[in-house]
């Protein structure tokens, strides 16, 4: 997710083509897909089975639409060999870059030549589960209590599961270590139940002085395609930004109310520089260039972070009400119009057993998503201290938060966010009136849905 684009690869088993892309730069750079892909505002599709380039191939393997770094790559290849050597059924991986997979598959689905399966993001799921393009898993019963149910309920509705969740990833507070010496921060956090209050880690914040006149203490995450992060302090402080029933925004939320106050907070108390903004610069890259001397940064960003020549610790994020933390990550799910569907299904029950993604997630750098895989097992190439951290953190992923960014509109209202919260966060208009700026824009999209 994290690496740049690369040439192609070919395989004997697993034909890899295209081009990969860094997650993080598509994060950073915009957040276009957020109105372009997903079925293009759910438009519609024929959905045929024509066998041409791209689509469900006729010798009988089956085309898996996806992105993927080097090692992404690497992992996904490793699982289609092991379902060769199972099953006899070859499955070639499409991949191209993350910015262009939903187009890839929506141009796909609306020419008849849909891909036997893709790589989808959680918050995508309920997009094409609102076209019927997704199957249902036959055997999800039997699965469902390997899940932590937080993910589990991603790619799940009334009417079935529509694929699995295949790994996740979180945020944390990566802090300089030079700058925690400095502030005399003392000890980090280093359980999930210990960690910093809102009080404490404002606190903490204003102790970190500047090193030089252009650095600040703190970058939040949020920038851009990553603006419903922001969702996480709305989260703690126990609010919430559509009603529980999930059809409008949840006017005049206190808890949005008093996430709205503390994270505009930062920005007044100039702990964050403004182009930090919803529409700023990556907090990572703030962080690499020593802008920040603390950012909120997610486990697939620790191999960049490593390399940029100083030292680097992590702890838990702060809690209010609750602890919270984003759901990131990705679904495999299989195509409901393809003519090899049970062969896809049978890939995607491949992909979801334990021993698999415990060796997809070590190698790929990410977090599982199954119960039962113990994150000591998992031998990380990167920072493995930090990575237990992280699969600590996933644990306060709630389900509460997950529907609310997992409903099929959510693409459109997450560009709703960046924009409103970028406006409020450098605006003037107080408190109560930037939530309704935010809500009035959110209802906006429901309202079109």
């Amino acid at each position: 997710m994290v690496h740049p684009d690369r040439s192609s690869a070919q395989n004997t088993h697993t034909t890899v083509t295209g081009q990969r892309t860094s997650r993080r730069r598509f994060l950073g750079a915009g957040a276009a897909v957020a109105t372009t892909g997903a079925l293009s505002a759910c438009g519609g599709f024929s959905t045929g089975g024509s066998k041409e380039d791209g689509g469900s191939s006729d010798d009988g393997s089956l085309t898996m639409i996806t992105w993927a770094s080097d090692a992404e790559a690497a992992a996904f290849k490793a699982l289609a060999d092991g379902f060769k050597e199972q099953t006899g059924t070859t499955v070639k991986l499409q991949v191209v870059p993350y910015s262009e997979v939903l187009t890839a598959v929506d141009t796909g689905l609306r020419t008849d030549t849909p891909p036997d399966l893709f790589r989808v993001s959680y918050t995508d799921v309920a997009a094409y589960r609102g076209q019927n393009v997704l199957a249902s898993l036959p055997d999800a019963d039997t699965l469902k209590a390997s899940f932590l149910p937080a993910f589990w309920s991603a790619v799940t509705d009334e009417q079935g599961t529509f694929g699995i969740p295949h790994h996740t990833d979180t945020s944390m507070v990566v802090l300089n270590t030079a700058a925690v010496a400095s502030a005399g921060l003392g000890t980090l956090p280093a359980t999930l139940d210990a960690a910093w209050s809102w009080e404490d880690f404002a606190a903490a914040l204003g102790r970190i002085k500047p090193s030089r006149a252009d650095s600040y203490a703190f970058a939040a995450n949020w920038q851009n395609a990553g603006a419903y992060r922001w969702l996480n302090f709305v989260d703690q402080a126990g609010g919430r930004l559509l009603s529980d029933d999930l059809t409008s925004v949840a006017a005049d939320d206190p808890g949005a109310l008093k996430a709205l106050t503390y994270t505009r907070d930062l920005f007044r108390k100039q702990l964050t520089p403004q182009n930090a903004s919803a529409r700023g610069q990556a907090a990572s890259d703030l962080f690499l260039n020593q802008t920040v001397a603390t950012a909120f940064a997610g486990d697939f960003l620790l191999a960049e972070i490593d390399g940029g020549g100083f030292e680097y610790s992590a702890t838990f994020l702060p809690r209010d009400v609750n602890a919270s933390a984003d759901l990131g990550g990705n679904a495999l799910v299989a195509v409901e119009a393809s003519e090899k569907k049970e062969q896809a299904l049978k890939f995607l029950t491949f992909c979801a057993q334990a021993e698999q993604m415990g060796t997809f997630c070590a190698a790929a750098s990410v977090l599982p998503t199954r119960s039962d895989v113990d994150p000591a097992t998992l031998k990380y190439p990167v920072r493995p201290d930090l990575m237990e951290l992280y699969v600590e953190q996933a644990k306060a992923i709630r389900e509460p938060l997950v529907q609310q960014v997992v409903v099929p509109s959510f693409s459109a209202i997450n560009a709703q966010l960046r924009d409103r919260l970028d406006e409020v966060f450098l605006g003037g208009d107080d408190d109560a009136a930037a939530l309704k700026r935010i809500t009035d824009g959110v209802a906006s999209v429901l309202k079109q849905s």
